[in-house]
Order: C-alpha cells, then structure tokens, then sequence
C-alpha cells in the first residue's frame, strides 16, 4: 500500500457516489432560516418544518465545481501564500487544554506565558503560514477574561494568518473588530488575514451559529475551513469506511452551503475523524487509523477538485516514549505522502487536547524527515556514480573523491540537528533535550513583529473588552 493512496480509484468513485447519494437522499439539517431559503432558491429541495436540505447531484456537483482550486491567504506581514499551489504549508496550534510541562514531564494546564512562547516558536517557523488557537482560560489570569488575556497575548506576537473558530454571536462580533484592528486601516474584507474554522455537527446538521459564521466568512472574503470530526461509535458509523463516508458528505454539504452563499469563495477540505472507545465513552482523537483516514480523506478531496487539509501532527500520549515517536512519524510521513495542501497541527499531542514547545519542533524535524524519505533515491547518472565507481576499481577509497567533496555539505543524506547522528554527538542529550534548548534560544531573542500601531489598537481594545466583562 502507498500512503498517497489508500484508497483505489474505484473506492474513491465509490464512497463519492455514496456521499452524493447521501446528500441528495437524505441531506442536511440546516437550522437557519435565512440559510435555507438560499437553499431553496439555488435549487435544493428544503423541508421548511424538518429543516433537511436535500441537494440534487447535478447541483450538488454544479456547486462544488465553483470553489476554486487555489487561493491565496496572508498575514499582516504581508506575505502571501497560495493554498492548493505546488507547496504544502503548515498550520500551528499555540494552546490546548493540557499543556505538557518540559520541567515535570506531565500535563498542565495553560498559562499567559505558553501563549507567549508557542506564538513566537510558531512565528519562526518557516513552512507555517498560519496558526490556530483553542479558545481556552488560562490559569494565572481568574475571572471571564481569562480566555481574551490568552487572546490577546498571542495576537501581541504574531504577524501569520489566522484561523478561528466561534460558537456564539458575540464571538463573532469581537472577531469582526479584530480584523479591522488587525488591517491597520486597510479594507479588512481584502486583506485576507483569517480563515473562518466552520463546524459541522455530525451526523449531517448545520446549525444557525455556523450559519452566522458563513456570512461572516462571505462577507469579509475570508477562506473557510470546515471542522468535520465524526466519532466512530457515537457520531458516526462504528466503521473506518463508514466514518469516511460521513465526512467527505459533510465536506461536500459544507462546500455547498458556502457557494450558495457566495459562489467562487474560498474553501478547504478538512477531516478529522475519531474513534469512540466504547469501554470507556472517551474521543480517541490520534488512533493509528487516522494514519488512512488522513491519505484517504485527501484522496477524495482532489477527485472533486478542492485543495485539501491534513492533520500532521499528533499522538495518544503526552509522554515522549516510543509510542509517541512512532506515532508522531507516522501521522507525519502519512500527511506528506498524501499531497495535502495545508499540514495542520504542529505541536498538538496527547489525544488532540494537548501540546508544548517542544513538540512544534519535534514534529517539524519529523516534516523534515518525512518530506526526506518522499524524495526517494536519485538514481540520475551523476548521482549513480558508476563513473567515480570504475576510477576507483577494487579496493578504492571515496573520502577524498571529488564527489564526496563536492556534496558533503549537501542534502543527499538525512540530517537535522535534533537527530542524533553518531555516539559522539549525544552525551546523554537526546530530541526532547535539543528541543527545549532550542525553544530556550529562540524565546530568549525574541521581540514582537507586530507594528508598534497594532500592538497598542490591540492593547486599548481588549483593555476595554475585559474591563466590560469583569463589570457585567
């Protein structure tokens, strides 16, 4: 089996054919008036009591084929980044539930300073265009406004496109405010800056918040990005197929909601499935079979012509022992292999609800690798090296051989400073160790790259957000 494709060409007809079916059978339950008379005047057969939304093929097929295959997204650095092009980008995550402690090597929770380190690790990483934040307090600051603090800490060091989740009105009315304080005074609904993170309840509703959310998408040209999570057992059917199925129909009611509502706008397949462990009633968010799940939910993804998320990163554990290891890698190399356009969640651990430093830079050493092993062997005629192979006869020698020379401060082999490559180089220092010192050097010289101007609308506004709150 080959991790870009999991799934043969007549499975993925397949489980396409079935979701179609699903869709126009079926449907979705959308729980949003405004949202279901655009169904109906785009062609979808509404049910105005029920709220089932059943999507003809055709159209289904009709609306899909308007989101485009490429789009760019940005930061308020400037830089843009094209999503679906001929380079993959990362997406970071800066703060969980439970934040593993490098000091005692267990969970905690967050704290304003992990927003603080997370966000400037994530900052310096090359291959990441965008981060992403779980709404969540931190501990060292009581009251409502604890989860705005963390907020604001993070949005004081980075300059990366964002993605962002909301689950009420008021959510998505601070994210409007942001956005026009993030765009300096440029037209906040060109700018790009964000993505909208957009939920479907599985199995198969949408619900009036998302709905809200849609528009806020549509109306300030912001890319969106479906949270599809189905739970095997619970949510979804106690199947890896069957849960697959769920998901791509859900990719494919969400796309569609989005061209009704705004044709041509951005979207991104996204997938992450899960395992409900019947024992216990507990997610289990980073079992093995997200390994297929992963490739697989690609594979669907460009037979319909949409650019596609993979999650990279994740384990069931947040110990750094050898199940991590191993399924760190594997979720890593899986992720590449499947020609994903964005890698998701660099730095996530721990059954999806946990995280740290170190991880971020552990699992980009694993990209490393991985992106290492997916080039192959070069086996062109310079690289095959039979001409250096007969000038050496029997018996020779290649340590001072012109090519060696030439190429031993290349890339032909595998190599990056948090691997250790020879006995010499680890004197009881092993990836976690590297890792750490090198969040220690990155944290210690950094300074904001946020403008002095945005620090200071951003510092005023959650000011007087917080002091409303704490007053209420």
């Amino acid at each position: 089996m080959n991790f870009s494709d999991v799934l043969s060409e007549g499975q993925v007809e397949r489980v396409h054919a079935e979701a179609e079916r699903l869709l126009a059978e079926t449907g979705i339950k959308v729980l949003d008036e405004d949202l279901l008379r655009r169904c109906r005047e785009a062609g979808c057969a509404v049910e105005p009591h029920s709220g089932a939304v059943r999507v003809p093929k055709p159209l289904l097929r009709e609306l899909i084929g308007r989101a485009p295959r490429t789009y760019a997204i940005r930061g308020i650095g400037g830089r843009a980044f094209e999503v679906g092009g001929a380079q993959p980008w990362g997406v970071a995550i800066v703060t969980d539930p439970w934040i593993v402690d490098y000091e005692t090597q267990r969970p905690r929770r967050p704290r304003l300073e992990d927003l603080r380190r997370h966000t400037i690790i994530a900052e310096q990483m090359d291959g990441v265009a965008a981060i992403s934040r779980m709404d969540f307090p931190v501990e060292d600051v009581p009251g409502p406004a604890s989860s705005l603090r963390a907020l604001e800490m993070h949005l004081l060091h980075t300059t990366k496109h964002y993605y962002f989740p909301s689950a009420s009105p008021e959510s998505n009315g601070m994210w409007m405010d942001l956005m026009r304080i993030l765009a300096d005074g440029n037209d906040a609904t060109q700018a790009r800056l964000f993505s909208v993170m957009v939920a479907v309840i599985s199995p198969l509703v949408f619900s009036s918040v998302n709905a809200d959310l849609l528009r806020l998408a549509a109306e300030y040209n912001a890319p969106v990005m479906p949270t599809v999570c189905p739970m095997a057992g619970s949510t979804s059917p106690y199947t890896p197929g069957g849960t697959l199925l769920l998901g791509h129909a859900e990719n494919l009611a969400a796309a569609a909601l989005t061209q009704i509502l705004c044709p041509g706008h951005p979207f991104l397949y996204a997938f992450g499935p899960s395992v409900t462990d019947l024992r216990t009633g507990h997610d289990l968010y980073y079992t093995l079979d997200k390994v297929l799940w992963k490739a697989a939910g690609v594979q669907l993804a460009k037979h319909v012509h949409l650019p596609a998320a993979a999650e990279c990163g994740g384990t069931m554990t947040f110990r750094s022992d050898p199940q991590n290891g191993a399924e760190g890698m594997l979720f890593m190399l899986s992720a590449v292999a499947s020609g994903a356009d964005i890698l998701a969640g660099f730095g996530s651990c721990y059954c999806g609800v946990g995280m740290s430093a170190e991880m971020m830079l552990i699992q980009e050493a694993w990209l490393g690798a991985a992106r290492h092993l997916m080039r192959g062997i070069d086996t062109s005629e310079r690289l095959l090296a039979s001409d250096r192979l007969r000038e050496a006869g029997p018996g020779g020698a290649f340590l001072t051989d012109p090519l060696t020379l030439e190429l031993m401060r290349g890339d032909g082999f595998f190599k990056h400073p948090l691997f250790d490559r020879s006995p010499a180089e680890q004197e009881g220092r092993g990836m976690l160790e590297r890792a750490h010192e090198r969040v220690e050097e990155i944290v210690s010289r950094a300074v904001s790259p946020v403008p002095a101007s945005i620090q200071e609308q951003l510092r005023r506004y959650f000011h007087d957000t917080c002091k409303k709150l704490e007053c209420a």
